[in-house]
């Protein structure tokens, strides 16, 4: 660096430089003016006339004084405060006189040094030349204002030297003082700049706010995109009010938790809002505390980002598993996933167009849906089946249009991927067993009734018992493992009786709420069995069978057993009857009444066993129910035959009109 570039600065005058200046100019003017007094005094005690000296301070100052209201330059205005500072020097030395006159000399040098404080080797220079002019002119105009004896001329010259070497020494400290402080500005305003670039370039939001809320104003440009311009000493809240009032307040309150300082750091910040959606773009919200050099909690930086195409891939990867997992439910029982997709199609219309007698119907519809949808497969049409019976309880009304519009969507969107998927395949096909086979072409052979056999044939359009409750134990077994309940034998009796599918579906539909109830209620888990002392595997036994007249379908567990005081507790809070074992049995299958105390994706809603019963007794069917503590229960449900069913073994069936 050259001479010229060293001692004199650079143009370009940062913020902080003017503020700077601007600040001690302002402490010289009136450190200087505190001057008038004390010159005063000198100038008494050296009686060399206080009112002169007056005067002349007045003097000096009147040129400062002006600068400091006039001049935009602060760098310009130092320089005149380097002048004056030596200006007021040769007033101390020529009021003061007398035997001390000589010592008042520091006062340049004093002064020289303090000039430092402006980073300027230009205020120094200044400064420099003006005491050398000082001493030169006077020394031969009027000697006795510089020394207090006849000083010889090597003298002044000394005095010369001093000045020459202090003033390099001051120009160097204030070079470096400029580089190294002033300049510091510069340094961090092209790392700022640096972080900026860096910041500005990547996916993700950065800024830090003060307890308080208030944002820095330092962030990454892409949360102005997100969230638009914000005002000076804006609270982060407020920012994003507009965008999502409820995250606002949210961020708020855990605001107030943090300042609280009641609750661990980690726990106050982990209840701060996580999301933010912003028209079509989804922003996660984390948090990282920083704290001071006292390890006490300062501000809290907050990291944003755009997780919109995470969210997508997982909810795409969500809905490819789920397809996954009906089609699976599909190649094990086309034909109960047709009747499934029927009957739930007719509920689903049922529920969106508010076609249902009353609150209590659309519980039971809405809770039959969760139960098979969560069976076949279409998890996200149970989910929302959940969420729907949620804002039934906790408003005590209907769920709202936008609720069940949801639910249409996603369940046309599962059908129409369905139909994709499985086109023609979706027709229903008649599947004749290897035994049916066997059966029709003995019959052929040993040249029976034409009658009988045409019945035989006609059969063949009805479904299988056996085929029906195999599905049902797949089912039981699928949901037991997702109950946790591990180890449970399911057995199946069909006893050769088919039947007419489309008269079933919504029967069987319902029949999984007996089946979840067993799991959930009456199969208790390994570690209590073995409490108990009860031998062997939890079991669930299902048959369907011929009797007297009657098709009778049973469920029989050996369970825990019903609890009655539970039942009774829960029915005389529903104002029910329940003075005896008949009250109790008919509270059983009331909506609202459930032994759990709390609802689960499986249970605790109390109302699978009423749309259980309601569908017995569309069919003109009854129930009859069989409990023993710790030993397990037994359902019985009895129709007559002429509610579409078939026995295989005698060709006996009858078909309502």
């Amino acid at each position: 660096m050259s001479i010229t570039k060293y001692l004199f600065l650079p143009k370009e005058i940062t913020e902080f430089e003017h503020n700077y200046l601007s600040k001690l100019n302002r402490i010289a003017l009136y450190f200087f003016l505190v001057h008038i007094p004390v010159f005063m005094l000198v100038a008494w005690a050296a009686g060399t006339g206080m009112i002169m000296a007056l005067g002349l301070s007045i003097a000096v100052l009147i040129g400062p004084t002006i600068a400091q209201f006039t001049m935009k330059s602060e760098r310009v205005k130092s320089m005149v405060y380097g002048f004056t500072a030596m200006c007021m020097g040769a007033i101390l030395v020529h009021f003061g006189q007398g035997l001390v006159q000589i010592e008042m000399h520091f006062y340049f040098f004093a002064l020289l040094a303090m000039l430092c404080a402006y980073a300027n080797p230009a205020v120094n220079i200044v400064a420099a030349v003006t005491v050398a002019l000082h001493h030169l002119i006077f020394y031969f105009l009027l000697p006795a204002s510089v020394f207090n004896y006849e000083a010889p001329i090597w003298v002044v010259l000394v005095h010369a030297l001093f000045v020459v070497l202090e003033t390099v020494a001051t120009c160097y400290i204030s070079r470096r003082f400029f580089d190294d402080v002033i300049g510091l500005e510069k340094i961090v305003q092209a790392r700022t700049k640096e972080i900026n670039l860096m910041l500005n370039n990547i996916g993700q939001g950065f800024m830090t706010v003060t307890l308080d809320g208030i944002m820095s104003k330092e962030r990454s440009s892409v949360v102005s995109t997100w969230f638009g311009n914000s005002d000076e000493n804006m609270t982060f809240a407020d920012y994003i009010r507009s965008t999502d009032s409820s995250v606002a307040d949210w961020f708020e309150i855990g605001m107030d938790t943090l300042r609280e300082d009641m609750l661990p750091t980690e726990v106050a910040m982990d209840q701060l809002p996580k999301r933010i959606v912003v028209g079509t773009t989804i922003l996660e919200l984390s948090y990282k505390p920083i704290n001071n050099e006292e390890e006490k909690l300062e501000k809290v930086l907050i990291i944003i980002s755009d997780i919109t195409s995470q969210i997508e891939r997982e909810a795409a990867e969500k809905q490819q598993k789920q397809l996954m997992d009906i089609f699976g439910h599909i190649m094990r029982d086309k034909l109960g996933f047709l009747e499934f997709l029927t009957e739930a199609d007719s509920m689903i219309d049922a529920v969106v167009e508010h076609k249902y007698e009353n609150l209590p119907h659309l519980k039971r519809i809405i809770h039959t849906i969760k139960g098979n949808a969560g069976l076949f497969g279409m998890t996200s049409v149970s989910t929302l089946c959940h969420q729907l019976e949620d804002e039934i309880v906790s408003e005590g009304t209907a769920p709202t249009e936008q609720s069940l519009t949801i639910l249409q969507e996603e369940w046309n969107r599962v059908r129409e991927k369905l139909d994709t998927l499985l086109g023609e395949r979706m027709v229903k096909n008649i599947e004749i067993a290897d035994a049916d086979y066997e059966m029709v072409l003995r019959a052929l052979l040993n040249r029976e009734e034409p009658a009988q056999i045409a019945k035989m044939v006609q059969s063949w359009k009805l479904e299988t018992a056996q085929h029906r409750l195999d599905f049902i134990k797949q089912q039981t077994e699928g949901l037991a493992q997702r109950m946790g309940k591990t180890g449970v034998d399911i057995f199946v009796k069909p006893n050769n009786i088919r039947l007419e599918s489309e008269h079933w579906a919504p029967f069987w539909s319902s029949f999984t709420h007996i089946l979840r109830n067993a799991l959930d209620h009456g199969i208790e888990s390994e570690e209590e069995r073995n409490k108990a002392e009860k031998q062997g595997k939890g079991a669930i036994r299902i048959e369907t069978n011929v009797q007297d007249g009657e098709f009778i379908i049973s469920v029989q567990d050996n369970g825990r057993g019903i609890d009655w005081n539970a039942v009774s507790a829960r029915a005389s809070k529903a104002n029910l009857p329940h003075e005896n074992q008949e009250d109790l049995m008919n509270a059983l299958f009331q909506d609202g009444v459930s032994t759990k105390d709390v609802v689960t994706q499986f249970s605790g809603r109390g109302v699978g066993m009423g749309a259980v019963k309601a569908e017995c007794l569309k069919r003109g069917g009854s129930i009859k129910l069989n409990s023993q503590d710790g030993k397990g229960t037994m359902i019985l449900f009895r129709f007559p035959m002429s509610a579409y069913v078939y026995n295989s073994e005698n060709g006996s069936s009858e078909k309502a009109a």
